[in-house]
């Protein structure tokens, strides 16, 4: 098993993280290319998995060459983030390959608003951005809304000493106002953007990729296996939380849920109809399980010994019979990915942590070395509030304390009768009290302490202004072009 780091996202302006080292993530990546190309002996339903590989990648028009991929939800996500396009850019040139943003559409909206320090506004007036089962469902804005945000955004950046890289996010974004969902429209916008830094990344929506033969048939091959599936996945997260001293059984994820009958499956089953989402559940029936789409019809039956192309045709039909979907939850969508499509995945710090659950599932189910995967995170704060703060909220609040028990000249008087009366009697209370009633009138009149006061309030209101100047979470469009190139510069240069 790979041995893995200790990441940690960089707390500095400009800095970023790369793991492994540049050299080693090239040699990896023909190696996993190799490798996975003669990837015969482990089947799915009796086809290799090379075969399925070379079927799903063709979706994405990529052969031979090695697939340097990185996928992230739809949302407006930060630098951090969007270093994983800058790396997969560089690795595909080095490693003579083709580099593919996998966009994620089928996770619950979040962060699909534009935020910049005192102010926000959504990307679509569409109801569903804040409570759609996914986001694929979420429709782009209105003309009316487009302008509305494209004006409230301009009124703020007019104040900034800097102009921001958004007219080229919203020049491919006002393109795909006609589109059927505002994923489709965000993923417009990042490709002129980053295309106009000079990267050259293919943006690609998964819901294409979940109908292809090769998930369905890894969907089919383990729901026909669950109850062997079911126990590879959780014992794979109890390595994992005893590893890293976890004792919450729902971190990173929940386990599967394994009854007689029942067995909790990897995957969501999206209701298209009514837009719902539950967990997906395997059903005995006899000596095989089956798949019920809960609206009272004859559910699917998994014969473990069916073909895998047939098997994917079956389940398809079966999904668009009852109009479902069945959409892979977290470690099953990187599975497929790593396993069936790319040749190099690039994680982010939170899926590399998680994916080490995944190698643990490939090495004891699937019986194969995992492929190597690479890390990389990076930080631009908010352009003209970067670098580090000297401002310490708590050093002024001791000053206080000090100056407090400073300003009453009888302090030493009222101690020594505290201390000289006896202890827990009214007396000695009455000393302490009547100490701290002088302590406060005295800090009333004082002037130093009306300093340390106003000292005080602007510390506060400086921390508080600069915490959000330095929220490393902000989208990637509002750094300026210089310290975007600047970045993709460091990682060039990492390469050589």
């Amino acid at each position: 098993m790979t041995l893995y780091a200790d990441w940690k996202a960089p707390k500095s302006d400009q800095e970023h993280l790369i793991w492994p080292a540049p050299d080693r993530i090239v040699e990896s990546t023909l190696r996993n290319t190799a490798a996975l190309a003669k990837l015969d002996d482990v089947r799915l339903l009796g086809v290799p998995v090379s075969r399925l590989r070379s079927d799903a990648r063709k979706l994405l028009g990529a052969g031979d060459e090695p697939l340097i991929a990185t996928g992230h939800q739809i949302e407006m996500y930060h630098p951090g983030v969007w270093v994983k396009n800058v790396l997969i850019d560089q690795i595909a040139r080095k490693a003579s390959g083709r580099a593919v943003h996998l966009a994620v559409d089928t996770d619950t909206p979040k962060h699909l608003q534009l935020r910049w320090p005192g102010g926000s506004v959504l990307m679509s007036d569409d109801a569903g951005i804040l409570d759609a089962g996914w986001s694929g469902l979420v429709s782009p804005p209105t003309e009316r809304h487009y302008q509305k945000m494209c004006a409230t955004f301009r009124s703020a950046a007019d104040s900034w000493a800097f102009e921001p890289a958004m007219d080229s996010f919203f020049s491919g974004f006002s393109r795909s106002l006609g589109a059927p969902t505002l994923a489709a429209a965000i993923i417009e916008g990042a490709t002129e953007l980053d295309q106009s830094l000079g990267l050259d990344v293919q943006f690609a929506i998964i819901d294409l990729l979940i109908d292809s033969d090769a998930y369905l048939a890894m969907a089919y091959h383990i729901i026909a296996d669950i109850e062997r599936f079911a126990v590879a996945y959780n014992t794979a997260l109890a390595e994992y939380r005893q590893r890293e001293g976890i004792s919450s059984p729902s971190r990173p994820m929940p386990d599967l849920r394994i009854e007689t009958d029942r067995i909790e499956l990897p995957f969501w089953t999206d209701d298209l109809q009514s837009q719902d989402r539950a967990r997906a559940v395997a059903v005995r029936v006899g000596a095989v399980w089956a798949l019920d789409a809960g609206d009272g019809g004859e559910p699917l039956h998994f014969d473990p010994a069916q073909d895998a192309y047939a098997a994917a045709a079956a389940l398809r039909a079966f999904l668009l019979a009852h109009q479902i979907r069945l959409s892979p939850r977290a470690l099953t969508l990187t599975m497929f990915f790593r396993l069936l499509l790319v040749d190099q995945f690039v994680h982010g710090i939170g899926g590399a942590r998680y994916d080490q659950v995944t190698d643990r599932i490939l090495a004891d189910y699937f019986r194969l070395a995992p492929p190597a995967f690479s890390v990389t995170t990076g930080t631009l704060f908010f352009p003209g509030g970067a670098g580090p703060s000297d401002v310490c909220v708590p050093c002024i609040v001791s000053e206080g304390h000090r100056l407090r028990h400073n300003v009453l000249e009888s302090k030493t008087q009222y101690l020594t009768s505290i201390t000289s009366a006896p202890r827990k009697s009214m007396q000695r209370r009455q000393h302490y009290l009547a100490m701290h009633r002088d302590l406060t009138q005295a800090a009333g009149v004082s002037q130093r302490i009306s300093e340390w006061r106003q000292r005080l309030a602007a510390t506060i209101e400086r921390q508080e202004r600069e915490l959000v100047l330095a929220d490393r979470e902000l989208f990637y469009g509002l750094q300026t072009r210089e310290r975007l190139t600047a970045m993709i510069d460091r990682y060039r240069i990492a390469f050589g």
